[in-house]
């Protein structure tokens, strides 16, 4: 273990890094920082290219561990890295058709409520099935939902509501957690006991591998069905991933806005911001503290762009310009009134 902390990399940090570190620069560009921006971006990339390097033609590698133990996730996929990669936009279009494809195949229809964890699960370890060992979890699936979005919208919304305690409920309906709270991670459809929680399967069966008693003590003191409610991840991440299926980035010019939720009318409302789309075209608002001029973006298909009769900015008609498959519009927001806008087929 201590060469391994000596001497481990992990893609997944590598992945989230390349991303974070992008955002960092941005904001040290804007308040002036610019060496250290430049700094912050050049780290970015020099990790971009050590996240390439570890594509196997159907997946990104896990992790790197020693010379001697080499690299985790060869010989089947791990779930945490891929979805980082697809956000931070490592991979190449090519690459992200395969992943998303086996992502698709090897862990998510195998399962009722959510991609699990690992492809196959891990023969030498306790409990397979369950929590680190091709266990179901919500904390990485937000991150899957997110990546998915920018990729497949279809399958990114199919992903949302596997992922949901509904879903949950009428796929185990005998497992009373899971409705209107849940825990940390689920069994997964190669576990005993899929959709419930980790727990000592030697409770029920009488018989506990001397093998697993170092490990038993260590990660399962506790059973995890104690008490396998009121996790956050269950309940934060459908909403933040429904911000992600609306598309709203926002940048510091104003936010830009591409939707692939695949519906053809829905409503999404804050006091921040709104989107609504319908058969007549889509209208919303933006509501930032500060006052100004701001810019909209909105990505549009073909057709849609092809439709739109008028742009209404503030009940007025107004001027707009369209580039590739984006319109764009500017507006006013005021001391008690948003910038309001209609989209009109």
């Amino acid at each position: 273990h201590k060469e391994i902390q000596k001497e481990g990399e992990s893609v997944l940090n590598a992945a989230m890094a390349i991303y974070t570190l992008e955002i960092y620069s941005e904001m040290l560009e804007f308040v002036g920082e610019c060496d250290l921006a430049n700094e912050a971006l050049k780290y970015s990339q020099s990790q971009r290219e050590a996240v390439k390097a570890q594509w196997t033609g159907k997946w990104f590698r896990r992790a790197w561990l020693t010379e001697d133990l080499g690299w985790v996730g060869e010989d089947q996929m791990w779930l945490e890295p891929q979805p980082w990669i697809i956000i931070s936009n490592a991979a190449d279009q090519e690459q992200k058709s395969i992943l998303v494809k086996n992502i698709d195949e090897l862990l998510r229809k195998p399962s009722k409520i959510g991609a699990r964890l690992h492809s196959k699960g891990i023969d030498s370890i306790r409990g397979k099935g369950q929590g680190v060992n091709a266990g179901i979890w919500p904390s990485i699936n937000g991150t899957l939902i997110w990546a998915l979005s920018l990729v497949n919208g279809e399958i990114g919304w199919d992903e949302w509501k596997k992922n949901s305690l509904a879903y949950h409920a009428e796929s185990y309906p005998d497992v009373w957690y899971g409705i209107w709270s849940g825990p940390d991670t689920y069994n997964s459809d190669l576990s005993k006991y899929p959709g419930q929680t980790v727990f000592n399967e030697a409770l029920i069966t009488g018989e506990q591998d001397p093998s697993d008693v170092e490990e038993f003590l260590g990660h399962m003191a506790t059973s995890w069905t104690d008490f396998p409610v009121f996790n956050l991840h269950p309940h934060a991440w459908p909403l933040y991933d429904t911000t992600r299926l609306i598309g709203i980035n926002f940048t510091r010019n104003g936010v830009n806005l591409n939707p692939t939720l695949p519906k053809d009318d829905f409503k999404f409302s804050t006091p921040l911001i709104g989107l609504e789309k319908t058969k007549d075209g889509y209208l919303g608002w933006y509501n930032p503290k500060k006052e100004g001029t701001w810019k909209i973006s909105l990505a549009l298909s073909d057709d849609d762009l092809k439709n739109i009769k008028s742009v209404v900015i503030n009940g007025k008609e107004s001027k707009y310009s369209t580039e590739k498959n984006h319109l764009y519009f500017y507006g006013e927001k005021n001391l008690n009134e948003p910038l309001s806008w209609e989209i009109k087929y």
